[in-house]
């Protein structure tokens, strides 16, 4: 069980991939009320799937009056819910996080991730009637220049500057440097970690601000440019988010990290 503060929360493929969802506005609206709150986030599912089938996941044991699915961005059309139950078909291997956060009256929350490895049906082959397999040579690696992830210092400094919106790039300034200084020791989790602080800000940003289009102006370039890295670790996943980072400039004044 953890204690919801907006300024701290941390915990909540690119969910963020995107991944934008406005679901945590509940947390700034949820009332005090019983002294010992008692909240569990439980995901039931499987862990592998084959690309193109029906998966489903269940929140049925989890305990807390709100529950909510953090669905990747590019699953949210091919998602449907049932009772406790969320269930989608995922037409691309790979790897796709989902999560559940839950909460009570008492503003005490819970939150669990669950991964889903997507592979691919391979194509049967009758034995014998395939090609004779050739060795192929093993080519010598070109050394790969380590990348200096500037491209995504400016792609966020770009959408900034047009969105023209201080007070929110302060708050996504201020939490995701504390996010990222701290980032759990598994890559799904530090998405994770990174996209709860930004679905945090943006629910409960300034009301002057709802209108402005983070999604379409920031939130997809950045995540975007950050899959043209494709970060394989959390050291290479911080450095990416460093430099959007150093993009969240207010009024002109942008942020100094390492």
């Amino acid at each position: 069980m953890k204690t919801f503060n907006p300024l701290v929360f941390v915990q909540v493929r690119n969910i963020a991939p995107t991944m934008l969802f406005a679901c945590l506005v509940f947390f700034a609206q949820v009332a005090l009320g019983q002294e010992t709150p008692t909240v569990k986030a439980t995901i039931k599912g499987p862990s592998t799937a084959l690309a193109g089938t029906l998966v489903f996941l269940s929140h049925q044991d989890a305990v807390g009056e709100n529950k909510v699915w953090i669905i990747p961005e590019e699953l949210k059309s091919q998602s449907a819910t049932c009772g406790s139950n969320i269930f989608f078909s995922i037409p691309s291997p790979g790897k796709y996080q989902f999560g559940l956060i839950v909460a009570d009256k008492t503003a005490a929350i819970d939150y669990q991730f669950h991964t889903i490895d997507v592979v691919g049906m391979l194509p049967t082959t009758p034995p014998g009637t395939g090609p004779t397999p050739v060795p192929t040579p093993v080519p010598t690696p070109t050394p790969v220049p380590s990348p200096n992830f500037d491209s995504l210092r400016v792609v966020s400094r770009t959408g900034i500057d047009t969105l023209k919106d201080a007070s929110t790039t302060q708050l996504l300034q201020t939490n995701l440097i504390k996010t990222i200084n701290s980032l759990p020791p598994t890559l799904p989790e530090a998405k994770g970690a990174v996209t709860a602080t930004i679905e945090l800000c943006f629910s409960i940003r300034q009301i002057d601000s709802k209108g402005k289009d983070w999604l379409n102006v920031w939130r997809i370039p950045v995540d975007r440019e950050i899959a043209k890295y494709n970060p394989q670790d959390v050291g290479a996943y911080r450095e990416c988010m460093k430099a959007v980072v150093r993009g969240l400039c207010v009024n002109g004044v942008c942020p100094n990290i390492p």
